[in-house]
């Protein structure tokens, strides 16, 4: 299908085939790059292609043995910095002393109205032909086609996976139909995901939801599903299947607390993130996820980013959520009021107390976290008896007070939890991924 330039020492495809082998390259897979590929043919040039933000998206060279390294795109179009309108070729002169070093041709990648990206054919390994501009913009049009296709495509998979992650929530239609669409989209209708509900702040990006999803899904290495309503973000994260659901659930909320920090830099963002549930308990799920959210939105003060899960406030989220917010704080200060003063005694003595409930009462457990002795743990229980008169090693009512009233102060961000480093607690995988835990299965 070639034919040879013998004056310029190279070889060209003919211009009559240019269309069709733009067509096939347009249903590869790898569109972008196989119709990079066929510029390189066609001009017998190294080409490529990259984004606005100068990232590399696709490069060929008619000899695939050996290397282009092209200047970096600033360079490049240093003299066309203002935002192009067509995607007319502009050939580029070598210019000694700069990154260009042979001449190149620039086609702007424009569709629309809209500058997607750049083009370059650099003039490598043969002279430029008459018909290389032609050929780049040909491909720099196609490009501009494509992406906007592509973005279609997406756009309404997401769509679908929205909507679909909408009726598993709600638990609404036919479990058939849902299980078709599913697969479909192939979306694994059948695993057990944890739900996080995400309140948004005034000033959030419009398109929180999805960059959300996208980086959860690339830090826990699983599938996540992402919707938008009226009152937030909900993420339905896919949980591995022999992992149990307090380590998923760890992990999930120091990646959220990530995830908050990088794409919501205004802070603000609350999330509340439940337990590990079969498909038919995400109705369950979205309860407890908004009932912690309700709790932090009630209690928290400021603008930073709070992520918290079930676990952190167990049954007592119920009272939290629901009770009149006076008459908690009223009962916060019946139970805890002589530790509430602002110096370092009555931190550390709430501290011991967060810890020896985290610990489950243990004793050695309890001191081991803390890095003291045991009988400095006794001793500091002992002090939060005398001054409270709650018997938190003897008494059940007197633990139940004060555990819930500890849950107020963490909403609360009291000093006393500042110490606490959820990532360092979490037992997991020094890669961050979920999929690469251990199976944690129990024998009956």
């Amino acid at each position: 299908m070639s034919t040879s330039d013998e004056g310029a020492g190279r070889k060209h495809l003919p211009l009559s085939a240019l269309d069709e082998l733009l067509d096939d390259a347009a249903v590869a897979v790898d569109c972008l790059s196989a119709i990079v590929r066929v510029c390189s043919e066609a001009t017998g040039k190294a080409v490529t292609l990259f984004d606005r933000q100068g990232h590399i998206v696709a490069s060929s060279r008619p000899d695939a043995g050996r290397q282009t390294t092209f200047p970096p795109l600033r360079e490049i179009v240093r003299e066309h910095t203002i935002t192009p309108t067509s995607a007319e070729p502009v050939l580029l002169p070598a210019e000694l002393g700069t990154g260009l070093s042979r001449r190149k041709i620039l086609s702007a990648i424009v569709e629309r109205g809209e500058h997607l990206g750049w083009l370059v054919v650099d003039e490598q390994p043969t002279p430029f032909h008459p018909t290389d501009e032609y050929v780049t913009l040909r491909c720099a049009r196609r490009i501009g086609a494509q992406v906007l296709t592509q973005r279609r495509i997406t756009r309404v998979a997401w769509n679908a996976r929205s909507a679909l992650a909408r009726q598993l929530v709600r638990g609404s239609g036919a479990w058939a139909d849902l299980a078709a669409g599913a697969e479909y989209l192939g979306v694994n209708v059948h695993a057990r995901r944890s739900l996080v509900y995400v309140r948004e702040s005034d000033g959030t990006p419009e398109d929180l939801d999805r960059s959300l999803a996208e980086h959860t899904e690339r830090a826990l290495g699983m599938e996540v599903l992402s919707t938008r309503g009226s009152e937030g973000i909900l993420l339905l994260i896919e949980a591995p299947e022999h992992v149990a659901s307090p380590t998923v659930v760890r992990r999930i909320t120091a990646t959220l607390e990530a995830a908050a920090a990088e794409l919501s830099p205004t802070g603000g963002l609350i999330a509340g993130v439940s337990s590990v549930y079969e498909p038919d308990s995400f109705t369950r799920a979205y309860r407890e996820a908004r009932e912690v959210v309700r709790c932090i939105d009630r209690f928290t003060h400021g603008t930073g980013h709070r992520v918290l899960a079930v676990d952190d406030l167990g049954p007592a989220r119920l009272f939290l959520a629901n009770g009149e917010i006076s008459a908690i704080r009223h009962y916060i200060d019946d139970m805890l009021g002589p530790l509430l003063d602002d110096d370092a005694t009555s931190t550390e003595l709430i501290r011991t107390l967060a810890v020896w409930f985290e610990q489950n009462r243990g004793m050695r457990r309890t001191a081991t976290r803390l890095g003291v002795h045991e009988n400095t743990v006794r001793l500091r229980l002992s002090r939060v008896h005398a001054l409270t008169g709650l018997d938190v090693t003897g008494d059940a009512s007197h633990q139940l007070s004060i555990h819930t009233a500890l849950l107020v102060l963490r909403l609360r961000d009291h000093p006393a939890f500042h110490v606490e480093n959820r990532c360092a607690e979490a037992e997991y995988d020094d890669t961050g991924r979920i999929d690469a835990l251990p199976d944690e299965r129990r024998s009956a």
